[in-house]
């Protein structure tokens, strides 16, 4: 009994973590958004690190608690996948869980690209030829969301506002109650966003040249494209969460799914490795 309590804590603590992060990211960003300009992104961040007040301290801050909500975001996907949370939990509760991770992704991927340095300018070239190489609706998913060749970074930065709006207002709808997060125990999971943003300063990477990467995320997807067509990569992208959404409707499936699902994260691990050690 005491073993399984441990457990729940654990879940509870990811899922806090998680939200935590997410709420002072959302804070963060509103303070950066102030300053930040899409026509000259890059001029307005450098701007705002050299002459607003705590700017520097607010952009370091924002980085570190998207990465630390989109991380603990994962960690709680996978504690509630290996405590089978979707026989319990239900069919829509599970898939909520599904796509917050997704719009976190999604929300810490446009962040990247709107720092336009060289990662994100990396990040959007990559995300719009993905898009394009989808039939029917490839153009039309680049259009509503990117578009970064013909328009610039005014349709990432709305999509970014929008789907972390969407998400945080998802989350209190449906999942949290604003007197449990409001807690002093609960309040307390801002430390680790708060330390790393103090002690460890995240710079701009504007001239890497052929050492340029994308986010940490995307390395597999990035290394992926030396090799094969962008849909296939696109397609393999996808398919971690076409496995995730069919555990509640295949649960006697459970094991094999599992299987999948951790072949799939070796081999994505392994070709982030490869691009990071430059291997191929």
């Amino acid at each position: 009994m005491k073993f399984k309590e441990n457990f729940n804590k654990i879940n509870s603590s990811l899922a806090y973590l998680s939200l935590i992060s997410l709420l002072v990211s959302a804070i963060s960003g509103i303070i950066v958004s102030y300053h930040y300009f899409w026509p000259y992104p890059l001029l307005s961040i450098i701007s705002m690190e050299a002459k607003v007040p705590f700017g520097k301290f607010f952009r370091n801050l924002h980085y570190w608690s998207s990465q630390c909500a989109l991380i603990f975001t994962s960690l709680h996907l996978l504690d509630s996948l290996y405590k089978k949370s979707f026989f319990y939990k239900g069919f829509w509760n599970w898939n909520f869980l599904v796509f917050s991770w997704v719009a976190t992704l999604f929300a810490t991927f446009t962040g990247y690209v709107l720092r336009a340095d060289e990662t994100g300018e990396l990040a959007g070239a990559i995300a719009e030829n993905l898009l394009k190489s989808v039939p029917i609706v490839g153009t039309l998913l680049n259009t509503l969301f990117f578009s970064v060749s013909q328009i610039g970074l005014y349709r990432v930065f709305l999509a970014h506002l929008l789907v972390s709006f969407i998400l945080i207002l998802g989350l209190f709808i449906f999942h949290f109650s604003w007197k449990r997060v409001w807690r002093i125990e609960n309040l307390l999971w801002i430390f680790p966003s708060l330390f790393l943003s103090l002690f460890i300063y995240r710079p701009l990477n504007p001239y890497q040249g052929f050492k340029a990467k994308g986010p940490w995320f995307f390395l597999g997807a990035q290394e992926l494209l030396k090799f094969f067509h962008p849909f296939w990569v696109f397609f393999f992208l996808l398919f971690p969460i076409f496995i995730l959404l069919a555990f509640p409707l295949a649960p006697s499936k459970f094991l094999e799914l599992n299987l999948v699902l951790f072949i799939w994260l070796i081999l994505y691990f392994l070709l982030s490795l490869s691009l990071v050690l430059d291997l191929f």
